[in-house]
């Protein structure tokens, strides 16, 4: 059966939803106040920001191309992989982003085409098991229950080659997107570790992790240590933030701030996070909560030199 990409992000009555308007509204005000109040300029603070989007619908391909345009005016974009040598090496001389992608939809392979328009890097982060799925019932439960979303299309391996092909890079997001705070640590190995190796077998090195859904209550320290363990060099969450020293001392096990970004948003909303988390920015952002780091310091060595 054909899988049909529906053609609005969350739907038109949940766009016009009083929460979603109230929400809309309160952002616009803020970010109307930013610019009053000249604390845009936070948005030329030298850091390093992880930007994240999950899909690219066909009506916001033109807005996706104006906000990398926008941010190229104060910014440089760089590799996912760069970001992170630049903060563990304490490099951060200028305004620096980096962008990725989770879930692997099919969407990704046009949003790297449109990176590529503008030289830039993405890095894709995908579920393996998902990667090149047709069957229409699997499609509409996995992506019912993992999204909240309709069947949707995914990425084939070939399209995912494609895009390494062309210098994108490819991260994990585990075998098949569960909540890792809510799993045996068995099964979390198997997720985390068997996503390693099939990303490995397939594709050579893989450097990168995300966590499904992506904030802290969401993992756990017992999930980091597995990530490191697995050979993963960097592990990234859905935590608003940006990054404005590198960690003092460099030690293994970096927590990843990352801010959600959909292409839709206005550019007032957008300006607004980017900014106000710049402005907040500090050497906590690299901090994992706390309890959490004793943990991810007892990885493998050979892991900690992959940093080095």
């Amino acid at each position: 059966m054909e899988i049909r990409e529906y053609a609005t992000p969350y739907g038109a009555e949940a766009e016009l939803s009083a929460r979603r308007m109230a929400r809309r509204l309160a952002l616009s005000s803020l970010g109307g106040l930013y610019k009053l109040t000249g604390r845009l300029s936070y948005l030329r603070q030298n850091r390093i920001q992880f930007i994240y989007l999950h899909h690219l619908f066909p009506e916001e391909e033109m807005a996706f191309r104006e906000v990398l345009r926008a941010l190229g005016r104060h910014h440089s974009l760089i590799s996912y992989s760069e970001a992170v040598e630049r903060l563990w090496q304490g490099r951060i001389d200028r305004p620096y982003i980096a962008i990725s992608f989770d879930d692997g939809l099919k969407h990704c392979r046009r949003a790297a085409e449109i990176l590529d328009e503008f030289g830039v890097s993405g890095c894709f982060f995908i579920c393996p098991s998902i990667v090149g799925e047709t069957d229409y019932e699997r499609l509409k439960e996995f992506c019912a229950r993992k999204f909240s979303m309709p069947p949707t299309e995914v990425m084939t391996w070939d399209d995912v080659e494609t895009l390494v092909k062309n210098g994108h890079e490819i991260g994990s997001h585990t075998m098949t997107h569960p909540v890792l705070s809510r799993i045996s640590r068995e099964r979390m190995r198997s997720e985390v570790g068997g996503s390693y190796e099939c990303l490995t077998r397939r594709l050579g090195a893989v450097k990168h992790f995300a966590w499904p859904e992506g904030r802290f209550f969401h993992f756990n320290p017992a999930a980091a240590k597995t990530v490191f363990d697995a050979g993963f060099q960097s592990c990234a969450s859905a935590e608003r933030g940006c990054h404005v020293t590198q960690p003092e001392p460099p030690q293994y096990g970096l927590c990843l701030r990352r801010d959600y970004i959909p292409a839709r948003w206005p550019w007032s909303h957008i300006v607004y996070f980017l900014a106000a988390n710049s402005r907040k920015a500090s050497a906590k952002n690299n901090q994992w909560p706390d309890g959490w780091f004793e943990w991810i310091q007892a990885a493998p060595e050979c892991a900690r030199q992959s940093m080095t």
